[in-house]
């Protein structure tokens, strides 16, 4: 008998919560292939379509480090830590059967091959150990500051131009040249 959708849906968040529970100890595997690494990032960012036609990870997922031009999408949780949150095991079998909805509604047609999945987690690999350097966008407090100083001069700038308007009607001036005539 094959189960219900509802209990499908059990048995793959209980699947997901066992991975994450037994990955949560950093992997200790040798280095990855750099190559094999750069075809990964190739694959997550979209530049080399997936075979079978899925969307490219960045779609939704953001990896920090790995040596990407950018983070990537905030839709879903960022992949940079994957290799050390889950470990190779887990992410494999993520790929294999998404517990995600829109993840397994995305590539319920359009499965990864066994090389892009080593491609890919050459490339986890890789960006959980050499994360990208902080830049403007990670540094909130910068852009917090940046944004107050954007504010500031914009209201700087108001004043400046319109501190000299005329801010009596036209009445009002006829009004006291007559009151003073009196």
């Amino acid at each position: 008998m094959k189960p219900s959708r509802p209990t499908s849906r059990v048995l793959r968040s209980l699947a997901l919560a066992l991975l994450l529970a037994a990955g949560s100890a950093a992997p200790t595997h040798a280095a990855a292939d750099p190559a094999l690494a750069a075809a990964g990032a190739r694959l997550f960012s979209g530049q080399t379509r997936f075979a079978n036609g899925g969307a490219a990870c960045m779609s939704c997922h953001a990896a920090d480090g790995g040596g990407l031009p950018s983070a990537g999408g905030r839709l879903a949780i960022g992949l940079g830590r994957a290799w050390v949150d889950i470990g190779p095991a887990g992410i494999r079998a993520l790929v294999a059967s998404p517990p995600f909805a829109p993840m397994a509604a995305a590539y319920a047609d359009h499965p990864l091959t066994p090389g892009e999945t080593g491609a890919l987690l050459a490339f986890f690999q890789r960006s959980a150990l050499q994360p990208r350097p902080p830049g403007l966008l990670q540094r909130p407090v910068s852009m917090l500051l940046a944004g107050l100083g954007g504010w500031a001069a914009i209201l700087l700038a108001l004043h400046l131009l319109w501190g000299r308007r005329k801010t009596l009607s036209t009445k009002q001036a006829i009004y006291a040249r007559q009151a003073r005539r009196g």
